[in-house]
């Protein structure tokens, strides 16, 4: 992604004042040399904050308190941006921002009012760079780290801060902090391009799916584990229904499964009124119980017959009388005939159109008028109309309280006929228990039926399954992993020509370093062939080198690729502080170059390798250097533009702004 530096600008608070602009060169290495206290390393966190950085590192006091506010102007493939924000008020950073678009921008004398917020500019920024638009997470309380890639997440590789850049600790900018830095980590596979959109979208459903899945299988098998205990007792199901008459098939205990669930919904399908007992026992039962437990089911089916017509005439009767009120009102209130009466006989014009052509007008509304009255006057009768629904309704109220009346001393009989007839207690028993048996195995079948090789949660599962490895297959681990194995490995090669102009130890200059994507870590191989962490290599000279070998590994790597989502800019700042305050005495002290101090050299050759780096990819990237060193370490180096030299006053905010 093209994505280079123009302008830094800083608008100072006095509008009398103009703004300060500092002009960097695309495509090549710009150099900001100076002292000490000049501002140099405000220049990362002033970038990093105009590209809507959720917290401000600008230096307080000078560098905030004559500034209004701070603006970058970028030059993509298409257009130039600038974007300006706000200066923070106090440890509260600004939501407010300028921003402008085009093919050239002209930079404003001075801004006075917002016209875009920080969501806004991450919008712009993450459509600039193309970053995919979903999640790592299939969560809804999505996780920081797996949270959508954003151009915030890129800057971690174009920003070699002062407290970076000779780090042996940390490589990337910000990955200090754990959400950061697992960010970076969960989403360095695609930034290198072992990971396109499409494995990518079918990660998330993968990660939908496996959330399913593991709901689902934990209701299948606690659900077969009710499954196996119902198949265990079935037999004994089956054995009680012989024993009410309701089963006479042949009972093992090598029955197959299918057949077991055929008798139980052979016993659901034909429930009897009452147990099929033996002859004994039905002689055993009294004929008058009988006789009275039939009529007593006979009382109850016109108990519910008349309940039910008792309702019906209620809710009719109801309906009739609202509606006889509300025509009765409506009636009342209009009077429509008597309006058309009087109307029509007040004129004899047409009341229609007012013409007095229509010689009948006036007798046809009287003939409406008549009918509307007769409309009327059943509107008031209706009145009347509930009076037989309450004759029906106290009729079914007497007829009720007959049959109930009726049932209860059948109920009394029942009961004196059972307390004194052992018997009968047994048989009424055995049909309670009969169909408390039915409604537990009717409950038992549809528990087997629902976890059978056909039931819905099984087919569920099975569905859910297939899209599973069908996702699998997609995503390709193994592919994943070969991609971002050769992608490290090419990068890993970058470096490893780079290290051959830095000052490294020789070991170092022969096997290329392993990258890691897990660690964000650099590790390189001892003398006895251990493989080691930079942390563990010593020599600040070391990490430095290490530090600019990478970055610009990396921009060589993102050019190569047919898209990246990476600015095509780094920043550096102090590289050369390893060597300080050794270097100043010997710039100084150095006259014959022949004996020029080693530090000097060491030096030199950063600026030689990162502007070789940006030369031989034709102003594909941009490097930025802030540093100490000045122009007789880097002023016969092909391809390096000074940009300013902040010595004797010069600084980034000019004196004239503050005395």
């Amino acid at each position: 992604m093209k994505f280079q530096l123009l302008n830094l600008i800083v608008w100072p608070k006095a509008e009398t004042l103009a703004p300060r602009v500092i002009k960097f060169e695309l495509g090549k290495l710009n150099v900001i040399t100076g002292s000490s206290r000049t501002g140099k390393s405000a220049i990362i966190p002033i970038i990093d904050y105009c590209l809507a950085s959720s917290d401000c590192l600008i230096p307080i006091d000078t560098i905030r308190d004559y500034t209004a506010w701070y603006g970058i102007v970028v030059q993509t493939s298409t257009e130039q941006i600038l974007i300006a924000r706000k200066v923070p008020s106090g440890t509260k950073v600004s939501n407010e921002y300028f921003l402008s678009r085009g093919e050239k921008i002209s930079i404003p004398p001075a801004i006075t009012t917002s016209n875009e917020n920080t969501d806004g500019v991450k919008a712009i920024l993450n459509a600039i760079s193309s970053v995919p638009y979903f999640s790592l997470s299939a969560q809804d309380d999505k996780r920081a780290y797996e949270a959508r890639l954003g151009f915030r997440d890129l800057v971690a590789l174009v920003f070699q801060s002062q407290d970076i850049v000779a780090n042996q600790n940390i490589i990337f900018y910000k990955t200090h902090a754990h959400e950061h830095r697992e960010r970076l980590r969960n989403w360095f596979p695609y930034i290198l391009g072992a990971e396109d959109i499409e494995i990518l979208a079918a990660r998330q459903r993968l990660a939908v799916l496996e959330g399913k899945l593991n709901q689902l299988k934990k209701e299948l098998l606690k659900t077969k584990q009710v499954s196996a205990a119902w198949m265990s007792n079935m037999t004994g199901h089956l054995q009680a229904a012989q024993q009410y008459g309701l089963f006479t098939g042949e009972l093992s205990d090598s029955i197959d499964p299918d057949q077991l669930v055929l008798a139980a919904k052979s016993v659901i399908e034909n429930i009897p009124r009452h147990p099929q007992s033996s002859l004994g026992n039905l002689e055993a039962a009294s004929d008058a119980f009988l006789r009275l437990e039939a009529e007593d089911e006979k009382l109850s089916d016109e108990i519910g017959g008349l309940k039910k017509r008792l309702d019906d005439v209620k809710r009719l009767k109801s309906g009739l009388i609202d509606f006889g009120g509300s025509a009765r009102k409506r009636a009342d209130r209009l009077q429509i005939s008597q309006w058309l009466n009087e109307f029509a006989s007040g004129s004899n014009n047409c009341p229609i159109c007012g013409s007095q052509d229509h010689v009948r007008s006036v007798a046809e509304f009287q003939k409406i008028s008549v009918e509307f009255k007769k409309v009327e006057d059943m509107a008031r009768n209706i009145k009347v109309v509930p009076t037989a629904f309450a004759r029906e309704e106290e009729q079914i109220r007497i007829d009720l309280d007959r049959v109930l009346e009726t049932r209860r001393a059948i109920q009394v009989r029942l009961d004196q006929a059972m307390s004194e007839n052992k018997t009968l207690q047994e048989q009424f028993q055995r049909r309670e228990n009969m169909y408390l048996f039915l409604g537990h195995l009717k409950a038992s079948l549809e528990t087997f039926e629902k976890v059978a090789d056909d039931g819905e949660l099984q087919s569920n599962v099975t569905k859910l399954e297939a899209e599973y490895q069908e996702l699998l297959s997609r995503v390709d681990s193994r592919g994943v992993q070969f991609r971002l194995d050769h992608a490290l490995s090419k990068v890993a090669q970058k470096v490893l020509k780079h290290l051959a102009t830095l000052d490294v130890e020789e070991k170092y200059r022969s096997v290329a370093p392993r990258l890691s994507v897990k660690d964000l870590s650099i590790s390189v191989p001892s003398s006895e062939g251990h493989w080691h962490f930079l942390a563990e290599v010593g020599s600040a000279s070391n990490w430095v080198s290490f530090h600019l070998a990478l970055m610009c590994a990396l921009q060589e790597y993102f050019l190569e690729q047919s898209h990246s989502c990476v600015p095509s800019f780094v920043i550096f700042d102090q590289p050369s502080q390893v060597y300080f305050p050794k270097l100043k005495r010997s710039i100084s002290e150095v006259v014959d170059p022949a004996y020029e101090d080693e530090d000097v050299g060491a030096v030199k050759r950063m600026f030689k390798t990162l502007a070789k780096s940006v030369l031989d990819s034709s102003g594909g990237w941009q490097c930025i250097v802030l540093d100490h060193a000045g122009s007789e370490i880097y002023g016969e180096v092909p391809g390096v533009h000074e940009v300013e030299v902040w010595r004797d006053g010069k600084k980034l905010i000019p004196s004239e702004w503050y005395e």
